[in-house]
């Protein structure tokens, strides 16, 4: 397992049938590997580093037998798959919205809440796969954005200006579950 001090990690859903689809980002909020701690193993799960930082490593086993031994740690573990479930939940919705501008700038939200970043590495290309859609149009909304005045962008580089603005259009066409 391991305990995010400074990365980010990118949750895919891969289907043999379909392409794959990220669905959570995980941050210093959460860890990496809870599952096996759990006894629980997904193989249709996949773990991505997104941003590179500095992590806790932990024995599962190790980590099991604490949670056995100490129940209430179990109410933390909760909490926090309960902010991941949300997330997975918010993710489904607006991909069935279908409108990538909305779904980009709820991306670039999350993104920024997990590494607790204004400044994020990442590319067109990356955000594509994340959406599971064209570089093309993840270019054309952040482009769109830009000129809003909520980001500005170079090469690999995202830095959102405008965060309650960015926050506004990830709520714009979204179902009302969409972050805060």
């Amino acid at each position: 397992m391991y305990f995010l001090t400074g990365a980010c990690v990118i949750l895919w859903v891969n289907d043999p049938d379909q392409a794959r689809l990220a669905v959570g980002l995980i941050g210093t909020e959460g860890a990496v590997g809870l599952g096996a701690a759990l006894g629980q193993q997904a193989s249709h799960l996949q773990f991505e580093v997104q941003t590179a930082g500095q992590a806790w490593c932990a024995d599962s086993q190790e980590l099991q037998g604490l949670l056995q031994a100490h129940p209430t740690i179990l109410w933390a573990v909760a909490r926090y798959l309960w902010l991941m479930t949300h997330d997975i939940a918010n993710m489904a919705a607006t991909i069935e919205g279908d409108n990538i501008a909305t779904r980009l700038a709820a991306w670039l939200v999350l993104c920024a809440q997990r590494t607790q970043a204004a400044k994020l590495q990442l590319t067109h290309d990356q955000l594509a796969r994340m959406m599971g859609v064209r570089r093309v149009s993840v270019t054309l909304a952040a482009m769109a954005f830009k000129e809003q005045g909520l980001l500005d962008y170079k090469r690999g580089v995202i830095n959102i200006l405008n965060m309650e603005g960015l926050v506004q259009q990830a709520r714009a066409h979204a179902p009302a579950c969409m972050p805060s």
